[in-house]
């Protein structure tokens, strides 16, 4: 997780260095020498906090030759991109400068539940329920596996999915806004402590779960009301942390 410690303003991740999910943060907040290692990127959606840098991480890993950055994403994510970012207006378009012997980027459309090898990884695109389409990321190696679920309200089929990986060691989950403010999280179609306690209760209790997507402006009371949960495997997320399952 990428940025300052307490407040999470953009949404990146690094895992593993190789595999990048979402690129709110990564192109500025990722050292380059951090940035040049990952080789896929997998975009949960299309808002500006999973995206906003994705231009400047693909400019600034940019070497000519035929290798390039794979960007992973829906069919609707994969055509904002196209569209509204990559246009020759808010950006160069990255995509019709490639050519096979030099490119800046590959698109690859995510199916869901239908994971993608990279390396010795799987990544599996989760569906989840949110105002735009969306994906959250089950990424698996031989020991370990680990869940982002970013921008989401309730949805029984990500748990139900879960329940069924061997070894699940840890789920980052989504909290946006306090519980009084139910009724915008019913709008967004994002989740409050309550809903968040209630998304996670099939989980095992050996399951860290990990409170990702805070808005800064809600940040204590969210915050205080996680923690009133009493659960004991929850964790408020770190930006710029090394977490390790």
């Amino acid at each position: 997780m990428l940025g300052e410690t307490r407040y999470q303003y953009l949404v990146s991740y690094v895992v593993n260095d190789r595999i990048a999910v979402d690129a709110g943060c990564l192109g500025f907040g990722c050292p380059l020498a951090t940035q040049k290692l990952v080789t896929d990127l997998f975009l949960s959606h299309c808002h500006l906090d999973h995206v906003a840098t994705l231009p400047i991480f693909l400019d600034n890993v940019f070497e000519q030759g035929p290798e390039c950055v794979i960007v992973h994403g829906s069919d609707e994510t994969l055509s904002v991109l196209q569209q509204d970012i990559l246009n020759d207006r808010l950006w160069p378009d990255f995509i019709s400068l490639s050519t096979p012997d030099s490119a800046f980027l590959k698109l690859n459309e995510l199916t869901a539940l239908q994971p993608v090898p990279v390396g010795e990884m799987l990544v599996t695109p989760l569906p989840l329920i949110h105002v735009v389409p969306v994906f959250g990321f089950l990424i698996e190696d031989a020991t370990s596996a680990v869940a982002i679920i970013s921008d989401t309200h309730h949805s029984s089929g990500v748990w139900q999915h879960l329940a069924r990986v061997p070894n699940l060691k840890a789920v980052l989950l989504e909290c946006s806004f306090p519980d009084q403010l139910d009724w915008l999280a019913d709008k967004a179609l994002h989740l409050i402590p309550k809903s968040f306690a209630a998304e996670i209760q099939s989980l095992p209790a050996s399951v860290r779960v990990i409170a990702i997507h805070i808005k800064p402006a809600w940040y204590e009371p969210v915050v205080d009301q996680l923690l009133a949960l009493g659960l004991p495997n929850i964790e408020i997320g770190l930006t710029g942390v090394e977490y390790q399952f």
